[in-house]
């Protein structure tokens, strides 16, 4: 399971002798980075930088959710120089798109979902609306009845 965040805050922080990272992302939630197998983990803490936009792969453990890897979709600087998305409207056509293009903006989220790009190319905000929209594409295709509560969450 996969999840994308922008680093707000790290701190250093340690329980019974064993140093980890204390992270909290934009929207407040806080994660801990620890060492990893072989310090894996331990290696990448410097790419934990505020403003760095990170994709997680949680694992679990004893039913608890745990940072198995990340990597740096989104480093501070190129964030910095990412323009936000106008906030104005932007008129509705009256009539649907055509199903091919329909096909062809589906398979093309779905290939920068999974090469990592899709927050460098629209930013964070317009993401989770993407992959929103790509999720609903994806079920209502399939005709899958399912209320989403499992998915990875994409912030």
């Amino acid at each position: 399971m996969a999840e994308v965040v922008i680093i707000d805050k790290v701190e250093d922080d340690d329980y019974q002798g064993k140093a980890f990272k204390k992270v909290t992302d934009k929207t407040g939630k806080t994660f801990n980075v620890k060492y990893g197998k072989g310090g894996t983990l331990k290696e990448k803490w410097p790419l934990l930088m505020p403003g760095n936009a990170i994709e997680i792969t949680w694992g679990e453990f004893n039913g608890k959710p745990f940072v198995q890897d990340f990597k740096v979709v989104v480093g501070a600087q190129e964030a910095a120089q990412l323009q936000p998305a106008p906030e104005a409207e932007v008129a509705r056509e009256t009539t649907p798109p055509a199903p091919q293009a329909v096909g062809m903006m589906t398979k093309e989220l779905g290939d920068m979902i999974r090469s990592g790009s899709l927050v460098k190319v629209f930013g964070a905000k317009i993401a989770v609306e993407l992959v929103s929209w790509y999720r609903s594409q994806a079920f209502g295709i399939t005709r899958i009845n399912y209320d989403g509560k499992d998915l990875p969450v994409f912030k």
